[in-house]
């Protein structure tokens, strides 16, 4: 694994631990609302996946181009 490719999946699970953080905090802090922030929650932590699906296979292709001799 590359580094820029190692470095987008490490902001993709940095992204999803700070929104399980922010989520169990804040579920702590509001326990009358605790089903609704953990929805929340969840929601926020797919779509920190989804958005750096995309980064992270820009990264697998330009480590894959690396590979490929281009002189055929």
């Amino acid at each position: 694994m590359r580094s820029r490719l190692l470095t987008e999946i490490v902001h993709v699970v940095a992204g999803v631990a700070a929104a399980w953080a922010v989520g169990s905090l804040s579920a702590w802090s509001y326990p009358p609302g605790r089903r609704d922030i953990w929805t929340v929650t969840w929601v926020a932590m797919a779509i920190v996946v989804v958005l750096g699906i995309r980064q992270v296979q820009r990264a697998m292709a330009e480590e894959r181009a690396k590979e490929v001799p281009h002189d055929r």
